[in-house]
């Protein structure tokens, strides 16, 4: 063997060294390619639509809204993790299709424009990985800032410039909103395709002539496009067939039933995005896509935020995610059948606490027993929501803790308001996804 043969046997790597480097490589390749990746996506989120958000420096909450706390609250200005993100949903006859069996979903669309369809802040904690939602029915008859005049609070909606919507809300609720996201009829059908469709459990066979919805029977059905559509627009003609009585039960709670079945609708989308989107490209790219075409947000909500944020929320559990509704009740005005906020009472206080930034979400358990609920007589459906025509939120459980012995002054109130579900609502079924 000559000496420099020897002196290469004496120096070779160990095979595992090898393993190593090859290893390596493919790390820093990865990291290259995932680098060029978030390039590409950051260049593409940037050239979505975007709006910019402003409060009306003249504008200050109402009496009703202002949440006073009890003398074991121990108040600071709020918890700046948390945020308010202003859903809206609006009209968009762009993508009607005259012949689809579910066009009834959308109307006639030539004569309104694009109006709003559905209004929810979602507040989200990602420090404490909590989240919830707070529906506002369209027909609320409040103070519409800006102005001197009392109208319907959808009047104050206008997709492309939604500071007068959320000066409305921070001025008759007293909730700020950080981001804003609207998505339109276009925009939720593509996002329901791009996660496969979402699946909702049914009871019962379900229909609503007025917009095409048809479940055949119970099961866990799962909806796409158009009839996810007509489903989460059903209000009126909501109907399911009780077959002990043997006729059609309808819903008759209207936008209220509505609400809840839309709220339950973009839990389970929810979670069927973070299945499937975090772990197909496909996917996530056709979310994108969706987005990019039809969703609008303001220009503070960016690429590295939503990052973060989706980062923050992974381990969400999104069946948890508490849902309310602004309490109302039904009245004329003029000609007009109107919804009157109600928000004196203990359980609204505490979600406006909750949404003002003024309470944290509690901890589950560490409220301890829930106290027994109200004795007010409710008209029950098969689903256990409200099928009569009575739409003022019962039942509702009134948690308050307090911390104030253990805890240093700066600490937030931990609430856990519950609010009775409105009309007829899906049961929880967590196999269903």
């Amino acid at each position: 063997m000559t000496r420099n043969k020897r002196l290469a046997k004496r120096y070779a790597r160990p095979r595992s060294h090898y393993w190593v480097l090859t290893l390596n490589i493919a790390v820093v390749f990865s990291l290259l390619v995932a680098g060029v990746g978030m390039l590409w996506a950051n260049n593409r989120l940037n050239a979505r639509q975007v709006v910019s958000l402003s409060r009306d420096p003249n504008g200050q909450p109402s009496i009703d809204a202002e949440i006073t706390p009890s003398d074991t609250w121990n108040l600071t200005e709020g918890d700046l993790a948390a945020k308010n993100f202003l859903l809206t949903g609006s009209d968009n006859g762009s993508c009607v299709d005259p012949k689809s069996p579910y066009a009834g979903a959308f109307g006639d669309r030539t004569s309104f424009g694009e109006r709003g369809d559905t209004i929810m802040i979602i507040r989200v904690d990602p420090k404490d990985n909590h989240a919830a939602f707070l529906s506002f029915p369209r027909d609320l008859w409040v103070k519409i800032a800006g102005s001197t005049r009392t109208n319907r609070i959808n009047t104050a909606f206008d997709r492309k410039n939604p500071n007068k919507l959320v000066d409305t809300i921070y001025q008759n609720f007293g909730i700020s909103v950080d981001h804003y996201v609207n998505i339109d009829f276009c925009a939720f059908k593509e996002i329901v395709n791009a996660v496969g469709g979402v699946s909702v459990p049914f009871l019962y066979e379900t229909r609503d002539s007025k917009t095409g919805l048809y479940v055949p029977a119970a099961s866990c059905f799962e909806f796409s496009g158009d009839h996810a559509l007509a489903y989460v627009r059903s209000r009126s003609g909501y109907s399911y067939f009780d077959p002990a009585k043997s006729k059609w039960i309808k819903d008759g709670t209207g936008d209220l039933g509505r609400i809840s079945r839309q709220q339950d609708f973009i839990r389970r989308a929810m979670q069927r995005a973070l299945d499937k989107g975090s772990s197909s490209p496909n996917v996530a790219n056709k979310l994108l896509n969706a987005a990019l075409k039809n969703v609008i947000t303001d220009d503070r909500l960016t690429p590295i935020l939503l990052l973060q944020l989706a980062q923050a929320m992974r381990d969400l559990n999104t069946s948890n995610i508490p849902t309310y509704t602004i309490a109302a009740t039904g009245e004329m005005v003029g000609d007009q059948s109107v919804l009157i906020p109600r928000i004196q009472n203990d359980t609204m206080r505490e979600i406006l606490a909750l949404f003002q930034g003024k309470a944290s979400f509690a901890t589950p358990g560490s409220l301890g027993d829930a106290p027994p609920t109200s004795d007010m007589a409710t008209t029950e459906g098969a689903l256990g929501g409200i099928t009569s025509e009575q739409i003022v939120p019962v039942n509702f459980v009134h948690y308050t803790t307090n911390n104030s012995s253990a805890a240093p002054p700066t600490t937030l109130p931990a609430v856990a308001p519950e609010q009775a579900t409105l009309g007829v609502a899906p049961p929880n079924d967590p196999s269903c996804r």
